[in-house]
């Protein structure tokens, strides 16, 4: 196997923008150092505050770009505020970002990266009240899901494409039935809204039941999140996004929040898998089906996988080049075994550039059988 690069120094940078601010921000946090800046299209979900025709014929959701970067945590802060100043992310509406601290990662050589080796500590500074909420689910739900999210508070989710699959899709039978195409719902709430969001995402999911999906939680490290999150028809007045938004300033936090649900009960009654690790693998899609097959074989319960473009390559060819980010979780005892295990598939291939990361879970929902 070819010299890795390891460190455990590295944050993942998100973004999520509208199509318009893509390039401007990217250059910008490139010439800030971050490098490897993969681009997956993705669309925005908003609730329609417009009138009874409005209703009828909604506007068609909002086209949005997501992109992600590993980024050493010495540079993570820059890096943001660049963004934030460029992107003028302070602004409702104008798009998030936010960046989740990575138990390690490991760089080949030619992977576009400037992670030197850290093997001491180094976590990244800022801590957010913030959580990440992922469903991964059938193609059709994700709208369902996201106006569940909506509903309870929570800013803009965005929606992105993919595939996955796991050990049931093996069977033949299955496999006939359920093509591999998912949708990924992603949004960034406050810790306090965390517990109520997910439980609703995943009732409108039916995640518990046999073969509808898979969701997580990941604790985000720091982040500004001001996707919309409404469509009114309303020229002059304040929206409802506005609303709350200064009712938080007025406030001076978002505690308030809970009050106005204090009579629902927004508890899920279920058995929550606990204290997982997500493991990530970037590779070019030529190669992503040989990785899947090896995550799989490996022992993994399911995999998944979006695709996108990374825009900061060193050449033209490149830059037209597509990636694939694998995504598996599995309990902290297995990850040194499956991710040394596909490593060694990944070298025995010939693929020279990839890049593994992963990253804590402590909260997963799935049907679990019985």
């Amino acid at each position: 196997m070819s010299k890795l690069t390891i460190s455990n120094s590295v944050s993942l940078l998100t973004l999520i923008l509208p199509k318009e601010s893509v390039g401007v921000v990217s250059t910008a946090i490139a010439e800030e150092g971050a490098k490897g800046i993969v681009q997956i299209s993705a669309r925005g979900s908003v609730l329609n505050e417009g009138g009874l025709l409005q209703r009828m014929f909604p506007p068609p959701a909002p086209e949005q770009q997501l992109l992600q970067a590993l980024v050493p945590n010495s540079k993570i802060d820059q890096i943001t505020d660049r963004a934030i100043a460029v992107g003028n992310l302070d602004k409702v509406g104008s798009g998030a970002v936010f960046t989740i601290s990575c138990n390690d990662a490991h760089f080949s050589q030619n992977f576009p990266s400037n992670v030197d080796s850290v093997n001491g500590d180094n976590p990244a500074n800022k801590s957010a009240n913030l959580e990440a909420i992922c469903c991964i689910c059938e193609i059709g739900v994700a709208d369902d899901i996201a106006k569940a999210a909506l509903q309870n508070g929570a800013p803009g989710p965005t929606v992105t494409f993919g595939e996955g699959g796991g050990i049931r899709d093996k069977i033949p039978l299955l496999r006939i039935t359920k093509g591999p195409e998912k949708e990924f719902v992603w949004c960034v709430v406050d810790k306090s809204d965390s517990d109520a969001i997910f439980a609703d995402m995943a009732r409108a999911g039916r995640i518990t039941e046999p073969g509808r999906g898979f969701m997580y939680s990941i604790p985000v490290n720091s982040g500004l999140i001001n996707v919309s999150s409404t469509v009114s028809s309303s020229a002059h007045g304040a929206n409802m996004e506005q609303i709350i938004a200064a009712l938080d300033d007025l406030k001076g936090d978002k505690e308030w929040r809970q009050s106005i649900d204090s009579s629902k009960s927004k508890s899920l009654k279920t058995t929550y898998l606990k204290d997982l690790v997500g493991i990530y693998c970037i590779v070019p899609r030529d190669n992503y089906s040989e990785v899947y097959d090896a995550v799989l074989d490996s022992g993994a319960p399911g995999v998944s996988t979006n695709f996108g473009v990374m825009i900061d390559a060193d050449s033209d060819q490149q830059q037209n080049e597509e990636w694939a980010l694998v995504y598996t979780s599995v309990g902290p005892n297995s990850v040194n075994d499956l991710r040394n295990t596909v490593e060694d598939k990944i070298s025995s291939l010939g693929i020279d550039r990839f890049a593994f990361y992963t990253l804590p879970i402590p909260r997963a929902l799935t049907y679990l059988g019985g």
